[in-house]
């Protein structure tokens, strides 16, 4: 039986925790929620979007290994009192990660490091902005301008443009979409293996997306977790949310989410995301997508 860990990396807002949920309804796989969150995650991480390589490995590499043990060293709070209790249940365990944003640009790294298999997710955008938008979440691009590393290894064609002052809301996010993607995209064509989908595939397509990717971890796919699936998917739950709280409910009308946006945007806002995200916004999501 297949036991390697899974990991799943990308944008926050982009349907991370969805995806990650829906994976681990098996008994065996045990999720682990975003460990390189510097608020609620592991102590050794005090930064967003951490950028882990062999040149600052040292640091991280045995934090990570006591994660994988259930031995972690986290912030204390709910999810950690949950991570702890599951490294006491007995039998064999799956670590199933949702990492965000720095999971994306460590995901090399943590792959090579630890035999990961690699999931990931991105979405259109305007519906990524839209929903920052929603929950007024704004960016600090000196996370990334400060790690010298990243910025020298990929980063530096944004240099300029990360250093803008006064970026409009619009304007931040595009950014952040293309220079988080932008990394996903280059490790996602030189590593074959590694898997990556779209929220709005997922979305439309909710039960056969999943049974493919069950397929491809070599997981279960029973009838009770299809039926969580399209409990979880399904026509009769929420398709719009306007508030914080309801926003963070992961049961959705998947299929009629996918074009909210259009109702949440400016023809201008749009025209903001299109400009800055261009040929790999173009890639992901041609014409008709917008």
């Amino acid at each position: 039986m297949n036991r390697k860990p899974i990991l799943i990396a990308g944008l926050h807002r982009s349907g991370t925790t969805w995806l990650a949920k829906m994976l681990s309804l098996p008994w065996e796989v045990k999720y682990i929620s975003e460990p390189f969150n510097p608020n609620t995650g592991l102590k050794v991480f005090t930064d967003w979007m951490v950028y882990i390589s062999e040149a600052n490995q040292a640091k991280y590499l045995p934090e990570i290994e006591k994660l994988f043990k259930f031995r972690g060293k986290f912030r204390f709070n709910l999810p950690a009192l949950k991570y702890w209790a599951t490294g006491l249940v007995p039998g064999q365990k799956r670590v199933l990660i949702k990492g965000v944003g720095g999971a994306v640009y460590s995901a090399e790294w943590l792959v090579k490091n630890f035999d990961l298999e690699m999931l990931g997710i991105i979405r259109h955008p305007a519906a990524f902005y839209a929903s920052l938008k929603r929950m007024n979440w704004r960016f600090d691009f000196n996370n990334l301008l400060k790690q010298d590393d990243l910025m020298k290894d990929y980063l530096s064609p944004f240099k300029d443009k990360m250093e803008k002052k006064d970026m409009s809301f619009a304007e931040e996010a595009g950014l952040l979409w293309l220079v988080v993607n932008y990394v996903l995209d280059i490790y996602v064509t030189r590593n074959s293996n590694w898997i990556l989908v779209r929220h709005e595939d997922l979305s439309a397509n909710s039960v056969d997306q999943y049974q493919e990717l069950y397929r491809r971890f070599g997981l279960d796919f029973t009838p009770q977790i299809e039926k969580a699936i399209r409990v979880h998917s399904g026509a009769g739950n929420v398709s719009d949310v306007s508030d914080y709280k309801k926003a963070l409910i992961l049961k959705r009308d998947s299929k009629s989410i996918v074009k909210n946006w259009q109702k949440h945007l400016s023809a201008g806002e749009v025209e903001i995301i299109r400009n800055i995200t261009g040929q790999l916004g173009e890639k992901y999501y041609p014409k008709e997508d917008w």
